[in-house]
């Protein structure tokens, strides 16, 4: 597992990984470029689209933030790491802005996201 920083651009070799919705509704953040950039198809909430991949860590029928458990959305990771490993002339490359202490949309902070995406070897 590599890091980079900054802005994550449209090309063959990139899968822009972006975290979702089950329902598929990519209206805002991350979700939102992926649709308009990577090919993400708006209804699809999880796995490949396009140069995009969606990872579902929020869940839009229920009210509220970290509407999908830690556990779940481990188990969605590990699904994606599989689905990179499938590909290795691809980047995967994940879309979080988010500061260490700092809520993303699901309600989860950019450090529990981190723990959550290293918690199991790739």
């Amino acid at each position: 597992m590599k890091f980079y920083q900054g802005e994550i651009e449209p090309n063959n070799n990139t899968i822009f990984v972006f975290g979702s919705n089950p329902e598929g509704r990519h209206g805002a953040g991350s979700a939102k470029v992926a649709k308009e950039k990577f090919g993400a198809v708006y209804g699809i909430g999880e796995g490949l689209q396009g140069n995009s991949y969606a990872l579902p860590t929020k869940d839009l029928r229920i009210k509220g933030y970290r509407t999908i458990s830690e556990k779940d959305i481990i188990s969605n990771i590990q699904t994606l790491y599989k689905v990179a490993r499938s590909m290795p002339d691809k980047l995967f490359k994940v879309a979080y802005r988010n500061k260490i202490n700092e809520k993303t949309l699901n309600g989860y902070t950019g450090g529990e996201m981190v723990e959550m995406f290293t918690a199991y070897p790739v």
